[in-house]
């Protein structure tokens, strides 16, 4: 004959599991989604690297080397506890825990040159030009939500093992003179422009500035990117630049 203590945990536990199964959404993506990302949350063994377990210092050293920051686990909990990029462009900073990605190979590394405008060239005021970048490893047309996805995947490559993803245009004011020995202020530019596609299919990107510019010195720069708007990664340290930048006049 069964116990009423027993009799009355059954019928408790009946009732827990009822009560889980009715505050669980069914259905709900979102619900789905957390719960399948919950289940991977683990860092695999095959992903782990043992080069971050050294701080650099065992092998020789070079004037102004500095020791790397370590860690067991790939830095898997770098941004606990800060204010997480989560998708999205913060201004006040905050701490990307996405890893930087498939790294191509020194063959397959992105370089970039300006065509257009070209070194010195001045332009005419308020009139309509071209800015041209010819580049080469950049797979074009990985440009993901920058709203809302914005380092929000790892770098990633094609078949052909080229970075995917897309090219920028910057213009910035350099004031009175084509020389400044100030470096200008990132957050102040007069034109930007993001070009997902290349113009040929041959890896040259190009944008209008429609209107043009007023009368001023102005510097002009490409900026390479992965699909997540993220800078390009690279195989080595010691490479020619990935990006281009040129100087122009308008009205002088």
């Amino acid at each position: 004959m069964l116990s009423w203590g027993f009799l009355y945990f059954f019928l408790a536990f009946i009732t827990l599991s009822d009560a889980r199964g009715l505050l669980k959404p069914k259905g709900d993506p979102v619900i789905e989604l957390r719960a399948a990302a919950a289940s991977v949350t683990c860092l695999s063994a095959s992903a782990l690297q043992t080069g971050s377990d050294s701080n650099g210092q065992s092998t020789t050293l070079v004037s102004g080397q500095t020791p790397s920051a370590t860690n067991g686990a790939n830095f898997i909990n770098f941004c606990a506890g800060e204010v997480l990029t989560n998708g999205l462009q913060i201004a006040t900073g905050s701490c990307n825990g996405v890893v930087m990605g498939k790294i191509p190979s020194t063959s397959n590394m992105v370089s970039s040159i300006l065509i257009s405008p070209t070194p010195g060239q001045k332009m005419k005021v308020n009139e309509t030009f071209e800015i041209r970048v010819q580049t080469s490893g950049l797979s074009a047309g990985g440009f993901t939500n920058e709203d809302s996805t914005y380092y929000a995947a790892p770098q990633d490559l094609s078949s052909d093992g080229l970075v995917i993803g897309h090219a920028h245009f910057a213009i910035q004011d350099l004031g009175k003179s084509l020389t400044p020995t100030a470096a200008p202020d990132p957050t102040n530019f007069v034109f930007f422009a993001a070009v997902p596609g290349t113009a040929d299919g041959k890896g040259l990107f190009a944008t209008n500035v429609t209107g043009g510019l007023p009368a001023g010195n102005y510097r002009v720069c490409s900026m390479a990117s992965a699909a997540n708007h993220q800078p390009v990664v690279m195989p080595v340290a010691q490479r020619g630049s990935q990006d281009d930048c040129q100087k122009f006049t308008v009205g002088k």
